[in-house]
């Protein structure tokens, strides 16, 4: 545990928006991939959902301070509930993309919150209020 507390924040974070932008990638593409793309309300879902989630990660991975993660653990319990909000769960293909992607935002901003909660305030300062780098202190 030391040693992960330890490391470079900008490294691990990194990975982790790394990983949520490799979802929405996917999820994004899902459509066409497993076939509902005809299927408007979870093609749109998908589409909608994968630009905000990856918008996210990027906010998070760039302004660290802003602690946009958090609001990746709603957008991931967002892709979960969508199927029954509206009304796809008929497609299990659109259903499962967006359960299992869902899931997988979920895990992966509540990795990067825990992380930058274990840092502490300290740990995470901008450099200089222009810096758009994020810059973490190890």
């Amino acid at each position: 545990m030391r040693r992960i507390m330890r490391g470079n924040w900008r490294e691990y974070i990194e990975s982790y928006s790394s990983c949520i932008i490799a979802l929405a990638v996917f999820l994004f593409a899902a459509p066409w991939v497993w076939g509902y793309s005809n299927m408007p309300r979870a093609s749109w879902s998908a589409w909608i959902s994968a630009m905000v989630v990856a918008g996210l990660a990027v906010v998070s991975w760039a302004w660290p301070p802003l602690r946009a993660e958090r609001a990746n653990l709603f957008g991931g319990l967002w892709l979960i509930l969508a199927p029954w909000a509206l009304h796809f769960t008929e497609s299990s293909s659109a259903f499962w993309t967006h359960v299992c992607v869902g899931g997988g935002v979920m895990a992966f901003a509540a990795a990067e919150a825990w992380l930058l909660h274990r840092a502490g305030p300290s740990a995470i300062q901008p450099r200089h209020p222009s810096d758009l780098s994020g810059s973490y202190r190890s």
